[in-house]
């Protein structure tokens, strides 16, 4: 349906919106509308070369690759607002985004990116997470921040489908939105024209609005990668877009193990003189499984035994010594750490090795975080732009602090006797250890942090253990 979209829209958009010949187009390459479908696939399904054709079965590394990154990058994600009674609104009302935000990363990491498009439902504001292939860009300033794109959404009753089309152009400090309606009998096409109101959840949306605002009211979280599917493309591309061939490659390998296992399975060849006729004109032998026996051998049996056992050597330490080779070259071309997908008993495990091998990861995860925190901003400014043009809740001030954790270099354990260390030098203050690493209250922390100063002033020995 995207692509029937795509190609309709491409020959539409001046007509369907009123614009000007060639005054905006869907900034959209052949080039990554193909990576878009293969980035899609390989998500879904493992890739378009497992097919009932090639008996291959995929080993999902796509969609572990995006799943790891995802959990990486948000797994200690905490955002506080604070500031006002808008504040508090605010984070109310991202609140549910957050707690769905493992998922919606994990998307926009296999897809190159996705927008994030508040919307108001009564006294509350929603967001509506599009995902890389479902939204068709227009328009980008110089920083590359996504400035127009047009929005899809489909309804279905009985035998009719309903397709709004919405449309967010910024310039000039205005945000315009459009809204068409359409309704038709099949997939092959739009259809007709038809008024928002004929479709009662789109009742309320007006045709256009124009506003004043200082950005864009949405966010576009891009995948911070080089696109090499399309270099001139402002687009994100996919986390596992550099191992594309490697994913395959791995694919392959697995299948060749699979096929060790299967063709390397005991049986017993038996002549067929060693075989009972059944009632069917067939053969039979007394069997504990069916694929034990295998009835091949006739002719004269003196001279040979009734039966040969087939039991070849499994070749199955080589193959998988070879997958484990593929996996580690996937993990250096996602930026991931050894160990992530390969077997982590056969990594390198001199210090300097395991530093270099997480750094690379942290790099890729930090990146990742920068630019998902430019696109809550982004959000957050869009929210707030929301409760100040519908009046949800009085007008105020917020501020967003966002606290990002580096245990991915830093084990936690480690990290925690680090600082208990400084403190006992006298480099970190007793009380804050004791609110980030021990869980205390600043009340708690305080109390005791006072007791202890003054049990060392009175010349006693600290006993304070982490």
């Amino acid at each position: 349906m995207f692509q029937k979209l795509l190609r309709w829209l491409r020959a539409q958009i001046g007509t369907l919106f009123g614009d000007a010949p060639g005054a905006n187009d869907i900034i959209l390459s052949g080039q990554m509308e193909n990576a878009l479908a293969l980035w899609a696939q390989m998500y879904e399904t493992g890739g378009p070369w497992c097919t009932a054709k090639n008996d291959l079965h995929s080993l999902r590394i796509a969609a572990s690759v995006a799943r790891e990154f995802a959990r990486l990058v948000t797994m200690e994600l905490k955002v506080s607002l604070s500031g006002s009674s808008r504040a508090d609104y605010l984070a109310e009302q991202l609140a549910p985004f957050l707690d769905k935000l493992p998922n919606y990363t994990e998307i926009a990491c296999a897809l190159g990116g996705a927008v994030f498009k508040p919307y108001v439902s009564g006294d509350r504001l929603l967001v509506d997470v599009v995902q890389g292939d479902c939204f068709f860009p227009t328009t980008f300033d110089t920083t590359g921040r996504l400035t127009g794109a047009i929005f899809s959404e489909q309804l279905k009753r009985k035998n009719t489908i309903y397709t709004r089309l919405e449309r967010h152009e910024y310039a000039a400090g205005v945000q315009t939105i459009q809204n068409k309606a359409f309704a038709s009998s099949s997939t092959a096409s739009l259809g007709q024209e038809i008024p928002l109101a004929d479709v009662p959840e789109w009742a309320d949306i007006a045709p256009e609005v124009r506003i004043e605002v200082e950005r864009p009211l949405f966010a576009y979280f891009r995948i911070p990668l080089a696109n090499r599917n399309d270099r001139h493309s402002p687009l994100g591309a996919s986390v596992y877009a550099p191992a594309v061939d490697t994913i395959h490659d791995a694919d392959e390998q697995f299948g060749r193990l699979l096929w060790e296992y299967e063709g390397g399975q005991l049986a017993i060849d038996v002549d067929a003189a060693a075989l009972r006729p059944t009632r069917d004109g067939g053969f039979q032998m007394d069997q504990r499984s069916g694929r034990l026996y295998r009835g091949c051998m006739t002719g004269n049996v003196a001279d040979r035994t009734l039966f040969n056992v087939f039991a070849p050597a499994l070749r199955d330490e080589a193959y998988l010594r070879g997958l484990d080779g593929i996996l580690k070259r996937i993990e250096f071309q996602c930026g991931l750490a050894y160990g992530t997908l390969s077997d982590p008993q056969n990594v390198d495990k001199t210090a300097t090795e395991i530093m270099a091998s997480k750094q690379r990861s942290y790099s890729t995860v930090k990146s990742i975080q920068h630019a998902l925190q430019v696109a809550l901003d982004d959000l957050l400014y869009a929210m707030n732009a929301y409760a100040d043009l519908y009046q949800l809740v009085p007008a105020g001030s917020y501020t967003a602090v966002y606290n990002w954790d580096d245990s991915i270099v830093n084990d936690p354990g480690e990290r925690k006797q680090l600082f208990w260390q400084y403190v006992q030098a006298g480099k970190f203050p007793m009380q804050r250890y004791l609110t980030e690493f021990e869980g205390y209250s600043q009340e708690e922390a305080a109390q005791i942090a006072a007791e202890t100063s003054a049990e060392n002033n009175a010349d006693e020995t600290l006993t304070f253990a982490p």
